[in-house]
Order: C-alpha cells, then structure tokens, then sequence
C-alpha cells in the first residue's frame, strides 16, 4: 500500500536536462518502507521499472526519466538499505530474494503488471529473480551491465580481494573510504554529467546502509548461480553492456543465449554505467529493446 504521497520533484537544469530529484511515494513490505515514484502520463501503457544495482540509487537514471517518461509511464524506486529507503541496520535484513521480494510486492500492489522491468548490476540479478518467479508481472527484461551466474571478477587475485573485504569489513564502523578505487570510469562520469548531479549523488552514496553494503556484497561476490535456470525466462531479453565492463562484457553473448529471446548490444567505450557516459548510445539501446 502507499504509505505517503508526495509531489513528484523534477528540476530542469541550466542547459535544459530535466532531473529527478526526489521520490513522491513510499510503499510499505517487510517491515521498510521503499522510497519510489511514477512518472508520465500514459496510464494505459506498459510501465518501464528502472531497478539500480548495489550501492546505487533511483538517482542513477534521474537524468534519463523525463525522456523515457514522454512514451509510457516510468517507475523509479530504492531498494531497502539505499537511497531514500528504509536503513535496517543488521545483516539479516539484506539479501538478493528480500529485496527481489520487495520488487515484487510493488509491481504487484501498486504498479500493476506486467512491466517492462530493467535491471542494472545487482538489481540485474534481482529482476532475473523476479522474472523467474513471478513471470505474469514481467512483459520484458533489460539486463544491463549484469551477470546471470557471477559477479566475480575474473583475475583471481582481484576477486580475492573483493571477497576478503567484504569477509573483514565491519558496518558498525560505517561506510568505508573507497576513493582509492577510483577506476576510468569515474572520470567520464565527473566529465560528462552535470554538477548537480554529481552532488546529489554524493548525498545518495552517502545514505547507503553499511549492514547492507557488508550483506549483500558478500552474497554478490561469493555466491554462484545456477545458469540452466535462465532457460525458463520466456519474455525477450536484451543484455546490455560497457564495452569495458569486466567481467560482465564476457558473459553478455552467453547470458543473451541462455535465455529463449535474448540478444546483446555493447556499448563501445563505455565501462558499467553507460546511462551516464554514453546516454545516447544507452537511450538507443533501450529504445530498441522497447521496440521489439
């Protein structure tokens, strides 16, 4: 159910990008309460869900939501644990399924399926298990810079790394500085978004539930999924990827094939966020997903 109902905030910056800058809505599962909100005006459409990765936010595709907005109704919302949403504080409230389950009881109760239902890194894995377990609610699935089976880094050593991390870090301590694991990424970002955003997503990152970056990472880049299960995904997919995303640009021609109606684009240049560095080519991508 709707818990609260706020006015939708979308500004228009300088040079005449509108962005979403807060959410309107929340909805009440499992003991949190999910900031989300709906934005358009085709009320007899098929809903686009956007669904954000670990440590990330709605704010990840605010730039993008008065565009795609213009043809059918957008639906942004933050996981438990990230953005505006509940922060539990305790591993316990943080998995892949509780917050697939989440994802759920929205698109159930109040958006209403089916859904065209985009997911990006961990929120890819979440809509495969949404696709899987409720199909009905799911008219067709973006998997965008995401895995199937593994989130583990190729090179062994790295994907050491990653796993000793997350088996040491401690939440009670907060979030942890990460600023020396800046990648190339992180620089067509700073240059190619506007400030604006740049600030509020510092605010979004900074609001990121430590129990839940501990929680899930560990179930991100440990866990080992079975792939025969993607076989049962019947909707068309689109899988689609940064050019220089590792290890998720190796995986994206056998993750379209793993499922009946698959098909990939690779983003040329672009590394695991493409809606930020290459909007275009990313706009194209998922306009022609739309399309099909």
């Amino acid at each position: 159910m709707v818990v609260a109902d706020r006015s939708t905030s979308l500004d228009r910056l300088a040079y005449g990008v509108v962005m979403l800058t807060s959410l309107g809505r929340t909805f009440a599962v499992d003991g949190v309460e999910l900031a989300w909100d709906r934005v358009g005006t085709s009320a007899d459409g098929v809903p686009l869900v956007l669904c954000h990765g670990f440590s990330g936010s709605s704010h990840d595709f605010a730039l993008h939501v008065e565009h795609l907005a213009r043809s059918r109704d957008v639906v942004v919302v933050d996981h438990r644990g990230h953005g505006a949403s509940t922060k539990l504080g305790r591993l316990d409230g943080y998995s892949i399924d509780r917050l697939a389950a989440d994802l759920m009881a929205l698109i159930a109760e109040e958006i209403g399926g089916p859904v065209d239902l985009l997911g990006h890194s961990m929120g890819g894995a979440m809509s495969i298990a949404v696709t899987l377990a409720r199909p009905d609610l799911v008219r067709s699935l973006i998997l965008m810079d995401t895995s199937g089976w593994s989130f583990r880094p190729d090179d062994p050593a790295r994907a050491a790394m990653f796993e000793g991390f997350f088996a040491g870090y401690d939440p009670a301590g907060g979030l942890p500085d990460l600023s020396a694991m800046e990648d190339p990424e992180d620089a067509l970002i700073a240059e190619r978004t506007p400030a604006e955003w740049q600030q509020l997503k510092e605010q979004r990152s900074a609001a990121f539930d430590p129990w839940a970056m501990k929680a899930l990472g560990i179930e991100l880049f440990a866990a080992q999924a079975d792939r025969a299960r993607l076989a049962a995904i019947a909707c068309p997919v689109t899988v689609v990827v940064g050019e220089h995303d590792h290890p998720f640009v190796g995986q994206a021609a056998e993750l379209a094939a793993s499922v009946p109606h698959g098909t990939h684009v690779v983003i040329a240049g672009a590394y695991h966020s493409p809606q930020l560095t290459h909007p275009d080519d990313w706009l194209a991508a998922i306009e022609a997903h739309l399309a099909r």
